[in-house]
């Protein structure tokens, strides 16, 4: 979890989506795959289908490509 905003006596914590292969950074390899599944229509439980919806699809793909162009990466102790 990560901070995302910080307002007085109350903090908001969310999870970003999109590290399709778990090294724990948002970065082209990760849009790469969901660029494929997107292409070839994948649906059902897949890995990249991060909205829940079972369809790999353009919202799918623009999610983790935001996240991506963001740098977003775990950070640990």
């Amino acid at each position: 979890m990560k901070l995302i905003d910080e307002f007085p006596d109350i903090d908001k914590y969310g999870i970003f989506s999109g590290d399709i292969n778990q090294d724990g950074t948002i970065d082209a390899s990760d849009v790469s795959e969901t660029d494929n599944d997107a292409y070839s229509s994948a649906s059902g439980y897949v890995r990249t289908d991060v909205t829940g919806d079972d369809f790999v699809d353009a919202g799918d793909v623009s999610i983790v490509d935001n996240n991506a162009f963001n740098s977003v990466s775990v950070v640990t102790p």
